[in-house]
């Protein structure tokens, strides 16, 4: 298992990475490592002076987002461990960017980016964790009642390298 310090380092990468690529796009962009509730990076284009928050995923390897499912639908969990799922959550950031980032072992080149938004990271994670339960008759396999939600390359892969999502704050 990845230690804390590991898990710190990598976020930090990926903000870093983010930022990196945002320059090239023409963003200034400016990571705030860990210290903002609810994103890691600001951008602003450098010619209209549009700015945006980004939130930023980074991993190395496994999942690329790890949540637990209650934070984006009303969930719960009977006393024989069935999960009932319910409404979407209310986002209070639908349209917030999320930049996931999949690090190589080693180095940084060969990154991998995925682009879409908070409302995107919802239906995909709600879908997912759905799937899942159905497979399962609602329960997870050995009666646990873990209500974690992942997302992995494939549930995300229609969104790599989707920075023309940016368009908007040009």
């Amino acid at each position: 298992m990845a230690s804390g310090t590991s898990n710190k380092l990598t976020g930090q990468v990926g903000e870093h990475l983010v930022s990196a690529a945002l320059g090239t796009l023409g963003y200034y962009a400016s990571p705030y490592s860990g210290n903002v509730p609810g994103f890691d990076v600001t951008a602003v284009h450098s010619e209209s002076l549009k700015s945006f928050p980004v939130q930023v995923k980074a991993s190395t390897r496994g999942a690329l987002v790890q949540s637990t499912i209650d934070k984006w639908c009303n969930h719960s969990i009977d006393k024989n461990n069935r999960q009932t799922l319910g409404e979407l959550t209310p986002l209070k950031h639908p349209d917030l960017i999320w930049i996931l980032v999949r690090l190589p072992d080693s180095g940084v080149s060969g990154a991998r980016f995925f682009i879409c938004t908070e409302r995107d990271i919802q239906k995909k994670i709600v879908d997912r964790y759905v799937a899942f339960m159905e497979k399962h008759d609602y329960r997870r396999p050995g009666g646990g009642a873990s209500p974690q939600a992942i997302l992995n390359i494939k549930d995300v892969a229609e969104f790599e390298n989707n920075w023309e999502m940016l368009s908007g704050y040009q």
